[in-house]
């Protein structure tokens, strides 16, 4: 039976046709489902016996999902494409676009470079080299209270390996796409260096308080809905949930290798979407 003909069948059953009884049932049978388990934990339950229970409350919770659908004049159908559809788009393992293929190479990101983070023993101050070449200005913390934000543009660095976007990179190693004005200001303006800014105040905020993401699986997935919220309105968007979850662990990892060494350089590599310490 497909998700259509199900939703036609159990809505000749929907007595109330109040898609609040729909919604008060579906958090009831979702109870429901937590007591069962609960009870197997409890009581041992024979497997079969379990899944048997266990069929039935999710049997119920469809039940209340396709009322509610059916209330508000929504396929089921509809819901179970949608929901595959984002799913793949939000865990895909395809590479992530590249956004200036059909561009001059002095309006690319680099494929390949080497990042050095120098530390001034006498102001703390880190200065950001790329291929030697002096980028940008010297950084502090900008706080009180020291935390090292001062590699923070090591995050930048992470974006381009695995997003192959960095509105800020592509102002400090000025490859503006500027032959296209309504792109130039749009995709590589100040405002998209500034939501990219801030997503890395983000990063760095959810990684303080859980130990800079010792494994990729401990990256919250509210993290990531927030960045992709944060960025909807720029190119970046077409990335997946696994793509950000990439660069963040990465740009964590080796930034535990800067605090820790005082400095170093990182290798980036876009194609092969990775970026490695050395010291």
């Amino acid at each position: 039976m497909d998700f259509h003909a199900y939703q036609i069948e159990a809505e000749k059953t929907d007595e109330t046709g109040k898609g609040t009884v729909a919604l008060y049932g579906l958090a009831g049978e979702i109870g429901g489902l937590f007591s069962l388990f609960k009870k197997r934990l409890r009581d041992r339950q024979a497997s079969s016996q379990f899944r048997d229970d266990l069929k039935e409350e999710l049997g119920d919770i469809l039940w209340y999902v396709a009322a509610l659908a059916s209330r508000n004049g929504i396929s089921l159908d509809d819901v179970a494409r949608y929901n595959l559809e984002k799913i793949n788009h939000l865990f895909s393992d395809k590479e992530a676009p590249f956004f200036d293929t059909k561009y001059d190479d002095t309006e690319r990101l680099p494929d390949n470079f080497t990042a050095r983070f120098v530390v001034d023993k006498s102001t703390k101050r880190v200065s950001l080299f790329v291929d030697e070449v002096p980028v940008g200005d010297s950084l502090s913390d900008n706080v009180l209270d020291e935390d090292d934000y001062r590699f923070h543009d090591v995050f930048h660095l992470s974006f381009l390996a695995h997003l192959h976007w960095s509105p800020v990179l592509r102002s400090l190693l000025r490859r503006k796409r500027k032959s296209d004005p309504v792109i130039d200001e749009a995709e590589d303006g100040a405002r998209a260096a500034i939501v990219e800014e801030a997503a890395i105040g983000i990063i760095f905020s959810f990684a303080e308080q859980n130990a800079f993401f010792s494994d990729r699986k401990s990256i919250p997935f509210g993290l990531i809905k927030i960045l992709q919220k944060l960025t909807s309105k720029y190119e970046v968007s077409s990335c997946s949930a696994k793509q950000w979850r990439d660069a963040i662990y990465d740009g964590c990892a080796v930034f535990l290798l800067l605090s820790k060494n005082r400095g170093g350089s990182v290798n980036v590599d876009a194609i092969e979407g990775r970026i490695d310490y050395s010291n």
